[in-house]
């Protein structure tokens, strides 16, 4: 057997968790999950994934051969849910974690289970991920899942709203990010790189950024799509764009968005949205319903009211 430690810490706030919706808990099949999807994402074949991952007795019974265990989890100081309304770019990134498992006509300001201190765990905290081969690989299969280990490690996230830079981590055995970005490229995916500013002091400062171009640039630019890269709910399906902050070894924050090939992780294909798209220049913002201001760019002011969860 071959163990492989990995040691994590959280950027963004996971809301991650199991039976018990408002304790947040780090799971091992949300990691799996990840994974999975990763490999899937980088072109990994379905007989390839059951190789490594298992796959129930009717097709083969083989079990997998891989072991996932986590270690040594240190919280962080509390943190506590912030207030924001509809009209703030953020309400893009926390209102579905605010609403998430809401009992059905329970009221104007009730709020669902996670939102609250438990109910996330919070930038900063830290645990140990261990990986143990149960069995030897072939080794094109073993470079192929060592890629999608090394994308989740580096531009990977957990739980609630990790679409959207929730759930974020640094990992100090991941590779580098342009390293990282030059993989996604030559496996399909669309990288673009936030840029002029990249650097921001604080993730929930990146976070207000992220949120500002994706509120009112790409959704904006899209919002009369049905079915589009950044999903959609008939049928259901995932955002293949990603928002995914980077801590710098300064301690500061920048970000990224990319793009996953469309036939690899929702079936189907519609025009992607990061080829033409660049986040440069000041993110532009409306200050008070009906108003928007331009900074770097015009971008004209769209619907305030909160988005169906992509």
């Amino acid at each position: 057997m071959i163990r492989k430690t990995y040691h994590l810490k959280f950027i963004t706030p996971c809301f991650c968790a199991g039976a018990i919706q408002d304790k947040a808990e780090i799971r091992v099949p949300s990691i799996r999950g990840q994974l999975r999807w990763w490999f899937r994402a980088l072109g990994g074949s379905a007989e390839e994934e059951s190789a490594i991952f298992g796959c129930v007795a009717s097709d083969s019974g083989k079990g997998s051969a891989l072991r996932i265990t986590v270690t040594d989890f240190k919280p962080a100081a509390p943190w506590p849910p912030p207030s924001f309304t509809p009209n703030d770019a953020t309400s893009y990134v926390w209102h579905f974690a605010r609403e998430s498992g809401k009992a059905p006509n329970s009221g104007r300001g009730v709020h669902g289970p996670r939102w609250k201190t438990e109910g996330a765990i919070a930038p900063g905290g830290k645990f140990s991920l261990h990986l143990t081969f149960l069995r030897p690989l072939p080794q094109e299969l073993q470079s192929t899942f060592d890629n999608a280990l090394q994308a989740f490690l580096g531009l990977g996230a957990l739980g609630l709203r990790n679409t959207r830079g929730l759930g974020a981590f640094h990992c100090q055995e991941a590779r580098s990010i342009d390293e990282l970005s030059s993989l996604l490229t030559t496996k399909g995916f669309i990288v673009a790189k936030r840029s002029n500013p990249d650097v921001f002091q604080t993730w929930k400062l990146a976070l207000e950024d992220w949120s500002t171009w994706l509120r009112y640039n790409l959704r904006k630019l899209h919002k009369a799509d049905r079915f589009s890269s950044l999903g959609g709910i008939s049928p259901r399906q995932t955002s293949a764009i990603h928002f995914r902050p980077i801590e710098l070894s300064s301690g500061n924050i920048s970000w990224l968005a990319f793009e996953a090939p469309h036939q690899r992780v929702q079936q189907r294909h519609s025009p992607t949205l990061l080829t033409p798209h660049s986040f440069s220049g000041e993110a532009t913002r409306a200050s008070t319903p009906g108003l928007f201001s331009t900074r770097t760019e015009s971008v004209w002011f769209c619907d305030i009211r909160a988005p169906v969860d992509r």
